[in-house]
């Protein structure tokens, strides 16, 4: 039967996004400034192409936020495979030599902000959505197309999505954010846990430090201490550069002291630390025992931070599943290769759909490594050949999944 989903069928499909259609739409989405907490002018943008391609979509308010943009293809099914992207972007750093508005292309690339992070895997996902929804093939598992707001600063965009039932029953997820490129898949993710260690010493006049407890010297050595510990290495996971993975941490922001002549007897040191999948969260114990073989003067409490947008869970998608088993399938079919298996370095909203939604997830699309690989820095931009690329592989993946209830 001609419209029966089967490989050659889900080939040809794929086969017909064209990869000048893909750059264009990514270069309408970079020319829209969306800071995060300034997605409205984008939402409406892509409301309005998603309705001008003769599909129906929601808009859903996240409150200090743009609004989300949902549409859905493949009533009645009980279960659907959500494609997820996000709209907003850091703000505009300093050092850039090009428009970061302008979405040029020069050499092969595409330059402006968000070119990577993520508005050409957006663009990618959404012309994969519309060729989904135009093929007329008969789907047995629903397709929702999702733009989010916030995950520049929380998640906050999926997380309302997820607390609203709009993952309710997904078998499966992507996240066209990708992290190193169309050759990897990052179907593993490290958690994010953040502290504040507070000092407490005791004050005394300055001219006579050794009558109190200088709360902000023993935060530098807490500093130094933080900084010289042995992380742990997880030896059966890649990172997105491809070498071993590792648990990692940053302090973030110390402060203490006064503007009197006095000896600091307060202050307060923010940590992240990145988990490994299958390993604890939690290392308040860890580094308790760090700080008190230190033998400080000063008392500490350490705190972690447990609010839904601060705490990330870290996450593993089995090799396994349906879900990596199909797109590296057809990874490998359009692009040539097998990709590797990754696990992301830093947090980001898979974390929270394999967390707060249960749902199979991984993150694919177009994105750089090493040098190019230019997120959050001056200069941003994608190879231009990925785009369309992207595209097929989520059209081929999707319709595969789709193809079973």
């Amino acid at each position: 039967m001609r419209n029966a989903i089967d490989d050659s069928r889900i080939f040809e499909v794929a086969s017909s996004v064209k990869d000048d259609e893909v750059l264009r739409l990514s270069q309408d989405l970079i020319r829209i400034p969306s800071i995060y907490g300034q997605e409205k002018e984008l939402a409406e943008h892509i409301a309005g192409t998603l309705e001008g391609w003769g599909l129906r979509m929601k808009t859903v308010p996240v409150k200090g936020y743009g609004p989300c943009v949902v549409c859905a293809v493949g009533k009645g099914a009980k279960r659907s495979i959500v494609l997820n992207g996000h709209m907003d972007t850091v703000e505009v750093k300093e050092g850039w030599s090009h428009d970061p508005f302008g979405a040029k292309v020069q050499g092969g690339f595409l330059y402006g902000l968000g070119a990577l992070d993520m508005k050409s895997g957006l663009a990618a996902l959404m012309i994969a959505f519309r060729t989904i929804a135009d093929s007329g093939l008969p789907l047995r598992s629903g397709v929702t197309f999702q733009a989010v707001s916030g995950e520049e600063d929380n998640g906050i965009g999926t997380r309302t999505l997820i607390s609203r039932g709009f993952l309710k029953g997904a078998k499966a997820a992507i996240v066209g954010e990708g992290f190193g490129g169309l050759r990897v898949i990052t179907n593993a993710r490290r958690g994010a846990s953040y502290y504040d260690i507070d000092l407490l010493g005791r004050s005394a006049h300055g001219a006579t430090p050794e009558l109190g407890v200088n709360a902000v010297a023993d935060a530098a050595r807490v500093v130094v201490a933080l900084d010289n510990m042995k992380m742990k290495t997880a030896p059966n996971l890649l990172s997105e550069e491809l070498k071993p993975l590792r648990e990692t941490q940053t302090v973030l922001n110390i402060s203490g002291g006064s503007f009197s002549l006095s000896v600091p007897d307060r202050c307060s040191v923010n940590l992240v630390r990145f988990t490994l999948p299958n390993r604890r969260t939690d290392a308040r114990e860890e580094l308790a025992s760090v700080i008190r073989a230190l033998r400080l003067g000063s008392s500490t409490v350490i705190s972690l931070k447990e609010d839904p947008g601060d705490l990330y869970h870290p996450y593993l998608t089995s090799p396994a599943s349906d879900l990596v088993r199909t797109a590296s399938k057809w990874v490998g079919k359009h692009a040539g290769a097998s990709p590797k298996l990754v696990c992301g370095v830093s947090e980001a909203d898979d974390n929270k759909i394999a967390e707060l939604g249960n749902v199979p997830v991984i993150c694919l699309g177009p994105g750089e490594r090493g040098r190019l690989a230019k997120y959050h820095q001056p200069d941003e931009a994608i190879s231009t050949r990925q785009l369309g690329l992207a595209a097929r592989i989520y059209c081929s993946t999707v319709l595969e999944l789709a193809r079973t209830p």
